[in-house]
């Protein structure tokens, strides 16, 4: 991650210091000569306009500070209300506050031009909204959720986390209610429907508190190797082992890290580490990571190894509510492109929220959420967020927004995946995985990891070696890169 600093770390010159000494204060040149004191004279108004600009920035900061509150959770619209947002509606700048309640909290802190980073007025940032859609649950996932969810459990454990027992495949539960209705729509999210294979590649900036851009281009392979309602696929891959998933990303821009590669292996055990491996070019070999290093970066963006691969036992769960909130569905044909987000494309300014999806590349929706906080257990140690709040749509049982806090309870990192509907299996759905465009913005401090996807590929699709699962999916794999 960035650690950008805005304080002004020049240093006077050495010669304007020498000349400063060479006088004591009662000399005949002090007195004839004040021209290195005109020059430390300019050299301190220099530091005091910075001072002052960097005081500015630092206040506007201060009051940009969205800290957590249940109550900014309650507040947002009900899903039950007879208040909507009429189709044909255009939330610019000028009229945002009308529909503050359906819009998530992260969203309401973009609008609120309190941050560095921020919605402009420009046309480009208006949200058009569209009717909703019916997204019915891909693959076997009914009908492993009819099958199996009746014998789903929680047990809590010593550290007052909670356990899932007799989990197989779907939907653990399907109706979650009290108690621990929190902790079963985490379990919901965690176990979202995985296809087998998904193949992307990610192509955006990662870009600092300056509006400096890098650009990268990311390729991410997703593998679901357990509980799977993937048609024609075993529940359980035969080499699963124990795992839930694997992932493996694999930098291809910028040209010195080209051939970085991550690759992440995740129990389906809750309570177990992941296992984590990087390719290292410059080494030509893999090396092994410390899996309890849940708050590092992912091959140096914003975005954090537990963002990836997060243990649900570790939290204590809240439900804050069933609202209904704004949601954007991407324009096929346009939503896998780079120009349909502001600042991704090469040769275009960051803009003042990079990422956001431009006005005329898709409508925004209202959708059904569950919101819940999760808590990290103080008792487990340490841990880089607060308070992370799951947005977490009713059809689909994934969140596309993630709200996370500091330790001080003030708004930090913002999640923000965005999709378009495609043909999965002969229904027309949404697709975690097969998500369109990302970003993870960085509020505090003024950075943003955020790219779209080209050349995406599920399923039977992926070219041959990704068919390869049992090997692209294990850590041997990782020496065959560059050969």
């Amino acid at each position: 991650m960035y650690n950008g600093n805005l304080g002004d770390s020049r240093r006077v010159p050495a010669a304007a210091v020498r000349g400063n000494r060479c006088c004591a204060w009662g000399s005949k040149r002090n007195r004839l000569d004040s021209r290195p004191y005109d020059a430390m004279a300019r050299l301190m108004v220099a530091a005091s306009i910075a001072i002052a600009v960097f005081s500015s920035l630092s206040q506007r900061a201060a009051h940009a500070e969205f800290v957590f509150s249940e109550d900014a959770y309650h507040q947002l619209a009900e899903a039950d209300s007879p208040d909507t947002v009429p189709v044909g509606t255009k939330i610019t700048l000028q009229n945002w506050q009308q529909y503050k309640k359906f819009m998530p909290v992260q969203m309401q802190a973009a609008f609120s031009g309190q941050y560095n980073l921020h919605i402009g007025a420009e046309p480009v940032h208006t949200m058009e909204v569209g009717p909703a859609h019916d997204f019915p649950p891909p693959g076997n996932l009914a009908e492993n959720t009819e099958k199996y969810s009746s014998q789903v459990k929680l047990e809590q454990l010593p550290s007052g986390g909670w356990l899932i027992k007799g989990y197989v495949a779907g939907l653990p539960f399907p109706n979650p209610q009290e108690p621990n209705r929190g902790i079963k729509l985490m379990y919901n999210t965690w176990f979202f429907y995985r296809t087998g294979i998904v193949r992307n590649n990610n192509v955006g900036f990662l870009v600092d508190r300056y509006g400096n851009k890098s650009f990268t281009n990311i390729e991410a392979v997703f593998y679901g190797m357990s509980h799977l309602s993937v048609p024609g696929l075993p529940i359980d891959r035969p080499f699963a082992n124990g795992r839930l998933y694997s992932t493996r990303f694999q930098l291809e821009i910028p040209e010195q890290t080209k051939y970085t590669t991550e690759l992440t292996e995740l129990s389906d055990d809750p309570r177990k580490l992941p296992e984590v491996y990087v390719f290292l070019p410059s080494l030509r070999r893999s090396l092994r990571l410390s899996s309890a290093a849940k708050c590092s970066p992912i091959l140096g963006t914003d975005y954090i190894q537990d963002d990836n691969s997060w243990q649900p036992t570790n939290f204590n769960v809240k439900y804050l509510g069933h609202k209904k909130l704004l949601t954007f569905v991407g324009d096929p044909k346009k939503a896998y492109m780079k120009e349909s987000y502001v600042g991704l494309s090469q040769g275009e300014p960051a803009n003042t929220y990079p990422g956001w999806p431009k006005y005329g590349t898709g409508l925004w929706e209202l959708r059904k959420y569950q919101v819940i906080d999760l808590a990290w257990i103080k008792s487990l140690g340490r841990y880089c967020y607060s308070h992370s709040v799951f947005y977490v749509d009713d059809q689909l049982n994934w969140a596309p927004y993630h709200d996370n806090y500091d330790n001080n309870g003030k708004l930090w990192k913002v999640f923000h995946l965005k999709w378009a509907p495609m043909n999965y299996h002969g229904v027309t759905t949404l697709i975690y995985n097969g998500y369109a465009a990302n970003a993870m913005i960085d509020m505090e401090n003024t950075h943003v990891s955020a790219g779209a996807t080209y050349d995406q590929m599920l399923d039977e699709q992926a070219p041959g070696e990704y068919q390869d699962v049992e090997g692209m999916s294990s850590p041997g794999n990782l020496a065959r890169i560059m050969k």
